[in-house]
């Protein structure tokens, strides 16, 4: 018997069109959007009903598939899983309707109109598919120390040394680009950027009892939000450099059908030159509203 799973996604821009269909890692995947500001959009997808490992993968296809959309779309993105319901044998997912409505995560505001789904990073190690889960979750936060703890751990996914390689980006390869005003916000206190980050950011913010000597942080001063605000917005600059760079997230997947016909499926660039693909939906540009 097919279950049909509803899970549940926020996403800060809106696509151009309200119901899109996709194959993502073998796993194909009805879009249903929703009023942002009413409730949450659904992603659709059957599986066995008595197979969990099968329930599992599919959740695991729409967690990373949404965060390459968020990472292209530079976009705000949450996930969750909400009430699955059997149905009946042979039902296509076409005939699916979202069974279950939830309220937003994430704020929509005016927000960018006219995005689309036809282009994301092709995820093809574990470090890039931890890395774009870790940054899907900072940027969505709303918790400002959680989002500096996501971003630096971003900075160790591939076993790197944060402290220097933030110094050796910024000082050295001067890669990563920040103003005099940011810097000033940091309050370094004659301490290296690598060092600031790791001292007055993740472990300040992990560890409430400090050694003497040791920033402690007080969460209810405005100038000390502030500083926690400037800190997530310049870390979540190198964060990004890491995974372009360090992680080599530079490919991409398109969404296109085969002779223009059957199920949208996502294909690397190598597989686009061997055989017939045309886009699955035409491209829109996007708006502001």
């Amino acid at each position: 018997m097919p279950l049909l799973m509803n899970i549940a996604i926020d996403i800060s821009t809106r696509l151009s069109r309200r119901v899109s269909y996709f194959e993502y890692k073998g796993i194909r995947f009805k879009l249903v959007q929703n009023d942002p500001r009413r409730h949450s959009d659904i992603l659709l997808t059957l599986v066995d009903l008595n197979d969990t490992s099968a329930q599992e993968r599919a959740y695991a296809a729409a967690a990373e598939w949404l965060s390459a959309v968020a990472w292209e779309n530079g976009s705000y993105a949450a996930i969750r899983d909400t009430t699955s319901f059997g149905v009946r044998p042979f039902t296509a997912l076409r005939q699916c309707r979202p069974r279950v409505l939830t309220h937003p995560e994430i704020h929509f505001g005016a927000g960018i109109r006219g995005q689309d789904i036809l282009v994301i990073p092709n995820v093809e190690t574990e470090e890039q598919r931890i890395a774009l889960a870790l940054s899907r979750e900072a940027t969505s936060s709303n918790k400002v120390w959680l989002s500096i703890l996501f971003y630096w751990q971003i900075l160790e996914v591939a076993g790197t040394d944060a402290v220097a390689w933030v110094n050796r980006v910024y000082y050295r390869d001067q890669k990563v680009h920040v103003d005099e005003f940011q810097v000033k916000g940091l309050d370094l206190r004659g301490r290296r950027m690598g060092e600031c980050f790791q001292e007055e950011g993740r472990h300040a913010i992990a560890h409430i009892r400090r050694k003497p000597g040791r920033r402690v942080l007080r969460f209810d001063e405005k100038p000390e939000i502030r500083r926690l605000n400037t800190t997530a917005h310049v870390l979540g600059k190198f964060a990004a450099h890491y995974i372009r760079t360090e992680l080599r997230l530079a490919r991409r997947m398109h969404l296109v059908r085969r002779r223009g016909r059957g199920f949208p499926t996502y294909v690397d660039e190598e597989a686009l030159d061997h055989g017939r693909w045309t886009s699955a939906y035409r491209r829109r540009r996007p708006t502001t509203r």
